[in-house]
């Protein structure tokens, strides 16, 4: 994630110094002299000692393309992204801390309710899923609630097109009503839930909306995690249905702080494979015994443009880390790679232009 940032960073500064570049180029333009004839008045028609003078025009100044100025501004926000990469480099980009602020992290198929207003006292109808993305053959649980909530109808139909796909009603206990949609391996990938809620004898709508996907691999199990070198490895254990290259991520905790975001790519075929999540030492806390994984993304990226990423599932919530031993890690600070070298030099390199 930390060089999707940068990147991110780095390709806004861009984007800001072209600008900047652009506002303060000054283009003058000479407007072209004309060549003039003057006649003496005092006569009708010219003779030999008439004088005839020709104005030149005057030679064009050559103005050479204005400088680009380094904003002052420019440069301590590129210091400041300098930083913060440079820190991000005391640890491996497979194995960074992680803080109970990081929620895009920690939530990664997260559902956020869609709430929509009732009446000007603050009641509101809500609309909640357990999460946002679906994958085959899971169901889709739809919960609403709401003061005083009578009946409901919920429409599914496909984002893109419009087109319907099915739809269901039902009557509300005690301000509270679930629609359950079975699973299809027909549906598309975006959805949409139009809500129509009868509350009071009102008629209050909420739209949410949703991903659903063939599934493409499941996590199964772990084993235990053992030390190698200065890396605890928790080896992973998959059902691989379509081949490609896959990113797998999971979060570190110790009982209920978070410790450390894990990733690991590698290209995987059909059938059972496995591959290592590692913690770096630099993570964990000194003596750290009991430990849990969590929050699992199985995702296999885009082999081409035409064709989109893909996520698969988990067949287990977390998985415990038992008994490790921590002082058989090797404590050795992590040492950057070339490239991630090259991209600090040049954004101390920006900073140092101001």
């Amino acid at each position: 994630m930390k060089k999707f940032y940068i990147g991110a960073a780095v390709v806004s500064i861009g984007v800001f110094l072209l600008w900047y570049t652009n506002k303060n180029e000054v283009k003058t333009l000479e407007p072209p002299a004309a060549y003039a004839i003057k006649q003496n008045t005092g006569s009708a028609s010219p003779d030999k000692n008439t004088v005839i003078t020709i104005d030149v025009p005057k030679q064009k100044q050559v103005k050479s393309p204005a400088k680009i100025q380094y904003d002052q501004h420019l440069a301590s926000a590129a210091e400041h992204v300098a930083m913060q990469y440079q820190n991000a480099l005391k640890y491996p980009p497979y194995s960074q801390p992680l803080s109970a602020l990081d929620e895009d992290r920690l939530k990664p198929n997260q559902f956020y309710p869609v709430t929509s207003p009732i009446d000007n006292a603050g009641n509101a109808l809500v609309v909640s899923l357990d999460k946002y993305r679906f994958v085959y053959p899971q169901d889709i649980t739809v919960n609403i609630a709401a003061q005083n909530l009578a009946e409901v109808n919920v429409a599914l139909s496909n984002t893109d097109t419009k087109a319907s796909i099915s739809s269901k009603t039902t009557t509300a206990q005690q301000g509270e009503a679930t629609v359950k949609f079975k699973a299809s391996e027909d549906y598309p990938r975006n959805l949409q839930l139009f809500v129509e809620a009868n509350i009071a004898g009102k008629k209050v709508p909420a739209v949410a909306q949703i991903q659903y996907m063939p599934p493409s691999a499941t996590l199964i199990d772990f084993d235990n995690a053992y030390a190698q070198n200065e890396n605890m490895i928790a080896k992973a254990h998959l059902k691989v249905l379509k081949s490609g290259l896959y990113r797998i991520r999971a979060n570190l905790y110790s009982d209920t702080s978070p410790l450390a975001h894990l990733v690991t790519k590698k290209k995987l075929s059909q059938g059972s494979q496995t591959v290592d999540l590692k913690a770096h030492w630099s993570v964990l806390p000194q003596g750290v015994v009991n430990m849990r994984l969590s929050d699992f993304v199985i995702e296999r990226m885009s082999p081409s443009p035409g064709e989109r990423n893909s996520f698969g599932s988990s067949d287990i919530a977390e998985f415990e880390i038992k008994d490790f031993a921590y002082d058989s890690l090797q404590q050795l600070p992590y040492q950057a790679n070339e490239q991630e070298r090259m991209s600090l030099e040049f954004l101390k390199g920006l900073a140092d232009k101001g």
